[in-house]
């Protein structure tokens, strides 16, 4: 019998070779600084560790100038502010007059704030004078911290730090927690602010009402009708009107020439930019007036309705250039930041009284767009406020002609203009060639009521 056929076996196949993946090896970093991205290295985000070193330096910093503004603050508290003779008092004492005088403001005596100063005048009025300058000092510290918050809020880390580092030099002489004026920053911001993160009624509404605090916020509402927030415009259309009613109804009809006249005064104010060229001439002849040293050379008639023909046109021209870089397709941060410190910087040019408190009103604007890489009108505006700062501190000097008091505020004067005629060309430039040393920032998009 034949043998059966062997059936031939297969031996099987080797199992593949394993190769177990190498164990992901994870480094925690810190998060990288603003405005950096992190190096990439074979697919893994790694920090370089100068970076983690200047992100700690960068808070640090952040610290020793907030700790800056609180000991600014407790250094009014100390030096005798409420003395006759200490001129960083010298508004508080004004405040303290008003809010103690009978009868009903504006009707029975005249005022030169409009009605949200006046409450907050009233609200930080004490006993006496120097009741009063610990709670405005309290009042503008807090209105400080909060302007820093919105920044933080609506905008970034970088916004708020540029906002600190260029008010920093008026803590040299710390007059801006001795007058009333971070309100209408503070009103006017949080306006902005909430339209930009959205609440569009309620962002109108507190622009409406930063009105009147200070004159200048009305400036800044045509960025309402360029990123077609019609919501919140009519919200400040309604919430003007309502309390301009208020207003007359409770005040009388005085009460808005009252303020736009700061009490009817007639000479121009010794460190406004016309005003300054007549005190240099005629310093013996400067005068006490309306709350405020003025000119022996009266203003002329003619000369205010000029003054506001001339503001009126930059800001719309200002808008106008705004509008059409929007339209482009330009970051938001043209008609949140660059388009209103025009704007304000105009007023300031063209106003027949500047002090040095005004310059309060434009920081957060400069903020925003020297945050995006705008290194002029940032060094523009750091260049104010310390000969702002200066020019307070030299007052008396300034007021008896002395010129080592008198230089640095024509210098002043002159980058305050410099502002101006910077910011309108920059609005003026196509796009892509926004500003010199201007990084471009990205687009964020803000969510809608």
């Amino acid at each position: 019998m034949p043998d059966a056929p062997s059936a031939s076996v297969r031996a099987p196949d080797p199992a593949p070779e394993r190769h177990d993946p190498a164990p992901e090896i994870v480094v925690e970093h810190a998060p990288a600084p603003v405005g950096h991205e992190p190096v990439v290295i074979d697919d893994q985000p790694v920090i370089v560790e100068d970076r983690v070193r200047s992100r700690r330096w960068i808070w640090v910093l952040v610290g020793v100038l907030l700790v800056l503004r609180l000991c600014a603050a407790g250094y009014l508290l100390v030096s005798h502010t409420d003395r006759e003779s200490n001129i960083l008092g010298g508004d508080a004492g004004r405040y303290h007059e008003i809010a103690e005088t009978d009868g009903t403001p504006y009707r029975d005596f005249d005022v030169e704030y409009p009605p949200a100063a006046l409450a907050l005048i009233e609200l930080t009025n004490g006993s006496d004078r120097a009741a009063t300058i610990v709670r405005l000092v309290a009042s503008q510290l807090v209105l400080d911290f909060a302007i820093i918050g919105l920044l933080l809020w609506a905008w970034d880390r970088r916004t708020a730090l540029a906002y600190v580092i260029l008010s920093t030099p008026l803590l040299a002489f710390p007059f801006l927690y001795l007058r009333i004026d971070l309100l209408s920053v503070f009103l006017a911001l949080s306006g902005l602010a909430l339209v930009r993160r959205g609440w569009d009624r309620a962002g109108g509404a507190s622009l409406a009402v930063a009105a009147y605090a200070k004159v200048w916020p009305v400036v800044v509402m045509p960025v309402l009708i360029i990123e077609r927030k019609v919501r919140a415009w009519v919200a400040w259309a309604v919430t003007l009107v309502a309390c301009g009613v208020a207003w007359l109804v409770w005040g009388g009809t005085s009460g808005p020439t009252e303020v736009l006249t700061f009490r009817g005064a007639k000479g121009w104010q010794v460190e406004s930019i016309v005003g300054l060229f007549f005190h240099a001439s005629d310093p013996s002849g400067s005068h006490p007036e309306a709350g405020a040293w003025r000119t022996a050379a009266a203003m002329p008639s003619w000369a205010r309705g000029l003054l506001t023909v001339l503001s009126g046109v930059s800001v719309l021209l200002a808008w106008w250039l705004a509008s059409r870089r929007r339209r482009s397709g330009d970051h938001d941060s043209v008609v949140y930041g660059l388009a209103p410190l025009v704007c304000v910087t105009a007023m300031l040019v063209f106003a027949p009284i500047l002090s040095p408190q005004y310059v309060l009103w434009f920081l957060p604007f400069a903020a925003i767009v020297a945050a995006r890489g705008n290194r002029t009108m940032g060094l523009l505006t750091l260049g104010v406020t310390a000969l702002s700062a200066w020019s307070f501190a030299a007052i008396k000097a300034e007021l008896h002609g002395q010129w080592y008091a008198m230089y640095p505020l024509f210098l002043r004067n002159g980058l305050l203009v410099a502002m101006l005629v910077v910011g309108l060309v920059q609005l003026a430039r196509p796009l892509r060639t926004a500003s010199a040393g201007e990084r471009p920032a990205v687009a964020t998009a803000s969510p809608s009521a």
